[in-house]
């Protein structure tokens, strides 16, 4: 009988009770921190946000609402970069978080990348509107400047815009566009375009050479002749006559 209670008494003091709940604790604690919601990077050009993967949307906002509330002052009509490649977005989704940011803490939201090869410029002088809103519209919407896709879009891409698109590159077959106002691409045209997707008839398709897999103004649809086309001289411009898509040359 002694000897099983020195036993016993002998296990309970090598496990020293005082120590290892602390030990334990603080391997919770650690174990529960996880990146954090977004990752606010500085740099000399400005700030870049990166939202974690996992997040919602709702998780992002609620983070920077509260980071731009505690920091205020610092971030306060700064220029930032919203790095989307880990943690895509749909256009509505860019917007919300723009305007939250603005709202906040007059922070604009200057450039969008999508991955390492496609990214563009967001140059809205104002947010009052929430992108994807739905309503009458005669021309492009005053609170967005022309969106500025800086690369050749490939197969898969797909690029909405709110106002005009402007495309410094081609835009290859499996890639659309899609804009509430006019579509200018500086390169060839092969993937799909939609101009005027609010309705807006007058809209117009511009590009060095227009031979896509499909074009579409507003609600009419045109689908170019097989064979292989000329050289465009100069520019081509798609546009609605006498209510049928003509493509011209400039």
């Amino acid at each position: 009988m002694s000897l099983a209670k020195d036993n016993r008494s002998s296990t309970v003091s090598s496990e020293k009770p005082g120590q290892r709940p602390l030990a334990k604790e603080r391997s919770d604690d650690t174990s529960e921190k996880g990146p954090p919601t977004v990752q606010v990077k500085a740099d000399r050009n400005g700030f870049t946000l990166v939202p974690d993967p996992a997040a919602s949307l709702d998780e992002i906002v609620a983070f920077m609402d509260e980071r731009l509330e505690q920091s205020r002052n610092f971030f306060q009509k700064s220029e930032m970069v919203l790095d989307l490649r880990t943690r895509p977005m749909r256009t509505d989704e860019i917007s919300v978080l723009c305007e939250k940011l603005y709202e906040k803490a007059s922070v604009r939201v200057v450039e969008v990348r999508l991955s390492d090869e496609l990214s563009f410029s967001m140059a809205q002088k104002g947010l009052k509107s929430r992108l994807g809103s739905k309503g009458a519209r005669s021309g492009a919407p005053e609170n967005y400047a022309p969106l500025i896709v800086r690369n050749t879009c490939r197969s898969g891409v797909r690029i909405v815009s709110p106002s005009d698109c402007v495309v410094l590159g081609d835009v290859n077959p499996g890639a659309e566009i899609i804009a509430e106002g006019d579509v200018v691409v500086f390169g060839a045209l092969r993937g799909i375009a939609h101009a005027g997707a609010g309705g807006e008839r007058a809209a117009r398709i511009w590009a060095l050479s227009i031979e896509p897999h499909q074009i579409r103004i507003a609600d009419l649809v045109a689908v170019p002749p097989e064979g292989v086309k000329p050289v465009a001289p100069r520019f081509e411009v798609a546009e609605i006559q006498d209510g049928v898509i003509q493509v011209i040359c400039l």
